[in-house]
């Protein structure tokens, strides 16, 4: 039965892989009929490119920008784990000439921005095949397009959504043309940050949790569909089983030193579990969570009631348990030493903020939840690094590897799994 399963979610994994590279070919033949969307910052930043987009591609809460005037690529590249970021020099049309009304522009923008930060898909052909096969960029353009004006914590403004084919287009706000905002990479992830900063993101991170708790079912469904689910979706626990399977040797063999034998055996074991641990995972109240909420997806900013945290990056946006992302931030955040004498205070802390919010978790109940979510976590890396890294630096993703099987060990989650 299990190998039968994992060769379900494998053939699965391998259709839509095909069915991905297809549409990449397809969208190249498209391109010389000047038929795709943009595929380099070059093709994107021309004025009438970037005036197209933001006339016919605005989110749900409307166009907030006049007619581009002039634009070109600024020449600032941003490092991302499987996208195209940089900025984009733009200047617009003034107010009075603008299709917009004189009144409703400053409302939407006080200040016309100097440039807009943009998201494409990545050059590699094997990463933007997974992409495209495992759906985390529609998710992100789905988040954008519907979900982003309606966040209880600070986001990046979305300016245009597109998605064509294996293509997608995202202008967003430039954070740091606002100068009290600090960003965050993949570095300082792996520099690792302090207890205090991270009781900041879980402070975000509970506020989030708290305005989509208590949905039913349906209101759910209307909000973000199941669809877009890495496990939930029509044949997604089969895919997302027979990927992390396909992961475990492979990160074996490529870091033993981090993730040996014993390792590899544990992991084993918790997908001969798999439909055990989905009811773990997501047989729990189930709320809208940010699914990759590590230091380097959050950004700080000054506010009146002093510095508070936003967040970037809802590739990993799904219905779950509130907890995954307090486990995976932390896991992947902090030091293993530094989480062991803080991790108590720090559950305890945004539990508390939870509460403020409006929504409740009872004390026993999150840490149960923390080790069983420890595992994903774990498999998140697992996958990264050994099916081919998705990120730009290979020393990220073994340090948030180390990381994560420290936070097995510390919370015994091989005990949990015997007694699931």
């Amino acid at each position: 039965m299990i190998a039968r399963s994992e060769m379900v979610g494998t053939s699965s994994l391998v259709a839509r892989g095909l069915r991905a590279g297809v549409e990449i070919g397809v969208d190249r033949i498209r391109e010389s009929f000047g038929g795709a969307l943009p595929r380099t910052s070059d093709q994107l930043a021309e004025a009438c490119v970037l005036e197209a987009l933001l006339h016919e591609a605005a989110p749900a809460s409307g166009r907030t920008l006049p007619p581009v005037t002039r634009a070109g690529f600024s020449g600032h590249v941003f490092e991302s784990s499987n996208c195209t970021n940089f900025l984009v020099d733009v200047e617009f049309d003034s107010p009075p000439n603008a299709s917009l009304s004189r009144t409703l522009l400053p409302t939407l923008l006080p200040t016309l921005p100097r440039t807009l930060y943009a998201k494409l898909p990545c050059a590699e052909f094997a990463t933007r095949a997974f992409a495209n096969a495992v759906g985390f960029w529609e998710t992100e353009a789905f988040f954008c397009s519907q979900l982003a004006h309606r966040m209880p914590v600070r986001v990046p403004r979305v300016h245009a959504v597109a998605q064509r084919g294996s293509r997608f287009v995202l202008l967003l706000e430039n954070l740091t043309e606002d100068p009290s905002v600090r960003m965050f990479i993949n570095r300082d992830m792996a520099a690792g940050t302090d207890p205090e900063r991270s009781a900041r993101c879980l402070r975000a991170l509970a506020k989030v949790h708290a305005a989509f708790s208590d949905l039913s079912p349906v209101a759910r469904e209307e909000l973000f569909p199941t669809r877009l689910h890495t496990y939930l979706a029509p044949g997604g626990a089969a895919r997302s089983r027979a990927l992390n399977a396909a992961a475990i040797g492979a990160t074996h063999r490529r870091a033993p030193d981090l993730f040996g034998a014993e390792h590899a055996a544990l992991c084993r074991r918790a997908i001969a579990k798999w439909d055990a641990l989905m009811e773990a995972w997501y047989g729990v109240p189930l709320t809208l969570i940010h699914g990759d909420s590590h230091l380097a997806n959050c950004f700080e900013y000054d506010a009146p009631e002093g510095r508070r945290v936003g967040l970037i990056d809802f590739q990993g946006l799904q219905w779950c348990g509130a907890v995954r992302d307090v486990q995976y931030h932390l896991s992947n955040s902090l030091e293993p030493d530094v989480l062991a004498e803080a991790e108590d205070e720090l559950i305890d802390g945004y539990l508390s903020a939870l509460a403020e919010y409006g929504t409740t978790i009872e004390g026993d109940a999150a840490r149960d939840q923390y080790r069983a979510y420890s595992f994903q976590t774990l498999m998140v890396a697992a996958v990264s690094l050994g099916l081919g890294s998705l990120t730009e630096r290979e020393d990220t993703v073994r340090t948030v590897l180390r990381r994560s099987v420290a936070s097995i060990e510390r919370l015994g989650f091989a005990d949990w799994l015997e007694s699931l």
